[in-house]
Order: C-alpha cells, then sequence, then structure tokens
C-alpha cells in the first residue's frame, strides 16, 4: 500500500475542493470494483483499513474507502474498530458463531469489506461494532480492554504517539479523543529556523528547536498547548489545515488575522484569536466534566507504554513517566485544576465564560 502503487495501477486523478489550489483528494477507479465518484483513499484511510487489518490489496482498500463513504462512516473509526475485532478473533474474544460465519483474520479483505456493510446496516455482529472498539470492550471485558487503541471511545489516527509524544499528550488532553488535526505535529520543530515554517510558529511565541523527536520538555508541552488553540481557532473559523496549518506553508497567522479584518470586518488580532481558540476547548471541557469525564480520561492506550516489537521502529514506546509530567504542565498551561483535569473557575472567568458556572445544574469539581 503505497502512494507509488497506487499512482502506477488506479489512480487516474486528483481533485479538490472548490477553487483550492492544494488538490489533496486521489481519485481512484478499479473497472466493476471501485467508482471514481467516491474519490480514493488518502493516508489514514490507506493505514486505518489497510495496514491496522493487515489488509494489502489497495483495490479493497479503496472499495473499503468507497464504502465508508457510501454510508457515512468514519475510515479512522471504522478501520480501528475492525481491526480491534480481527485481534480479538484471533485471541479467541470472539468465535465464528459472534461473527456470522465470517473469518475476521488479520489479512482478509473480504471480511472486512463484508463487516463495513454489517456496520452500516447494524446487522449481526455489525450491531455491536457500529457502537466502536471501546463500547465493544467494555462489553466483552477482560483482555479485550486492553486491545481496544483509543482515547474517550476513539480510535487513535495513524500517527504514532510514540513517535510524536506532543500528539500523543493532544490524544489524551483533546475533548473529543485521539484526534491527529488538533495541533501541529513535532517533527515540524526539526525543520531550519529560518523555515517559512518555523517563522509562522515563532508568531505564536514558539522558537525552540529540536533534533530529537521523542523529546518531551516543558518547551514542546508549550508547543502543543499553543498549536492546539491555533488549530482551535482553524476549526471555529471553518478553515482548512492543508492551506492554513503552520507547516503547509500557504497562509499564516497574519494572513488569518487578515482574512478576519477584511473578509468578514472583524477587527481583531492574533492574541484575540488564540483567545478564541482556547475558548472554544475550555467549553468543550466544560461540557465533558458536567457529563461525568474526568482527569481519568485523559490517557493512553496502555499499548503505547510498550515498546514496539519490531519494524523501523522497534524498541520505541511513550515514556509513561515523561508523558504524566507533561500532562500535569498542560494541565498548568491551560488553567485546569492538576487533581481533576477541569478548568477552573479562574480560568473560565478570565476567558468570559463565567456564565457557564451559572447554566449549571449541578456544579463541576
Amino acid at each position: 500500500i503505497t502512494g507509488t502503487t497506487m499512482t502506477d495501477t488506479i489512480l487516474i486523478g486528483r481533485d479538490t475542493c472548490h477553487a483550492c489550489t492544494v488538490r489533496c483528494k486521489r481519485v481512484v477507479e478499479v473497472p466493476g470494483k471501485v467508482d471514481p465518484f467516491y474519490g480514493g483513499p488518502e493516508y489514514e484511510t490507506a493505514a486505518a483499513l489497510g495496514s491496522y487489518c493487515g489488509v494489502t490489496s489497495l483495490e479493497d482498500v479503496s472499495l473499503a474507502n468507497q464504502l465508508c463513504n457510501m454510508y457515512g462512516l468514519d475510515t479512522i473509526s471504522c478501520g480501528g474498530t475492525i481491526s480491534f475485532a480481527m485481534e480479538c478473533y484471533e485471541q479467541k474474544l470472539l468465535s465464528k458463531e459472534d461473527t456470522g460465519g465470517l473469518e475476521l483474520k488479520f489479512g482478509n479483505g473480504e471480511a472486512m469489506l463484508k463487516l463495513i456493510e454489517m456496520i452500516a446496516y447494524r446487522k449481526g455482529i455489525g450491531d455491536l461494532l457500529a457502537e466502536g472498539s471501546k463500547r465493544v470492550a467494555d462489553k466483552l471485558g477482560g483482555k479485550a480492554r486492553e486491545l481496544t487503541i483509543s482515547v474517550k471511545g476513539q480510535e487513535l489516527p495513524a500517527h504514532m504517539p510514540q513517535y510524536k509524544p506532543s500528539v500523543g499528550l493532544i490524544y489524551a488532553v483533546n475533548p473529543f479523543g485521539a484526534d491527529h488535526q488538533s495541533s501541529e505535529h513535532g517533527p515540524v520543530l526539526m525543520l531550519p529556523p529560518d523555515s517559512q515554517e518555523r517563522r509562522w510558529l515563532s508568531k505564536l511565541g514558539i522558537w525552540k528547536g529540536y533534533n530529537n523527536p521523542y523529546e518531551m520538555d516543558e518547551e514542546k508541552v508549550r508547543f502543543a498547548f499553543d498549536t492546539q488553540r491555533y488549530f482551535s481557532i482553524l476549526d471555529t473559523l471553518g478553515l482548512c489545515q492543508f492551506v492554513w496549518g503552520p507547516s503547509w506553508e500557504l497562509f499564516g497567522p497574519d494572513d488569518m488575522v487578515d482574512l478576519c479584518k477584511y473578509g468578514i470586518g472583524w477587527d481583531t488580532s492574533l492574541f484575540e484569536l488564540m483567545r478564541v481558540g482556547q475558548r472554544r476547548i475550555n467549553m468543550m471541557r466544560y461540557f465533558n466534566a458536567r457529563e461525568g469525564f474526568t482527569k481519568e480520561d485523559d490517557y493512553l492506550p496502555e499499548r503505547m507504554f510498550e515498546p514496539l516489537p519490531d519494524g523501523p521502529s522497534k524498541g520505541i514506546g511513550v515514556d509513561k513517566e515523561k508523558f504524566l509530567k507533561a500532562l500535569e504542565m498542560y494541565y498548568q498551561f491551560a488553567g485546569w485544576d492538576t487533581r481533576t483535569g477541569n478548568p477552573t473557575e479562574a480560568i473560565l472567568r478570565k476567558l468570559s465564560l463565567g456564565w457557564l458556572l451559572d447554566r449549571t445544574d449541578e456544579q463541576v469539581g
């Protein structure tokens, strides 16, 4: 499953959102099997429905992408849940009777494709898997809970916390779980200081560079915190991260301020926009706290802390001690209670969110 293989076999073009010059969408076709109307698999989809599931047929991965697009299923969560089910099957936590006769072994592309339709129509075991891997694990209990790779019920994307510890930190604290597009990724800090990406990051007060991607010190935590606020602005304004994210070199922070000023008549500043991004994050966290989420939910799957057994990254794992220390630092940067992980009254009032305290039925501790 590679871009070269796709180019040489099934890629017929590239597509784009209206008037965009990036053209990030792949368009593939397999006569009689994959319709180009549904685009084609991109990085996350190829990983989740391919590598996660041990499926090496690019045609099967492309058809799986088409089915997910047809049925409105997220390809990352769908692939993560199916790969979880495959591991449960191989470890005899699910039987052939449970799967309705499907041989749910890694690499079985035919079973993966069938399972996507069962999930969409909630038929057979698809009714259970439609709830996502965490709820399936909770129902199966025991060892199944160790196998699910998710945070707050959201399956992990294909960006490894082992290699990108700041992304792993955001996976843990993010209000809606593991998401690779909620902050900038640490390897950008390995670029030269005079690169466009680093110059734009300096406008956010991020100057320190790194030679070691595994480093997780105070400045790397602040990098995660500040770029999370920045990416939160992009979500608030509905801006594409492939165009506006610091590592994509198209538009930077000053351009976003100008867009607000001249595009919608909002005479704002980068400082105010960063505050808007932070306000959004705190509103979501406060909602989570009201619904029963706690500091215990700000965690990575235990398997992330285990050294990888083989492959190019053999021996690499998230350092648990450094992770927990970074988590405490993040809470302090965010102004959240280090005991509970919840926004404090002080930070809510500082962000003009004091009204949340008055509208909550129960005081959130």
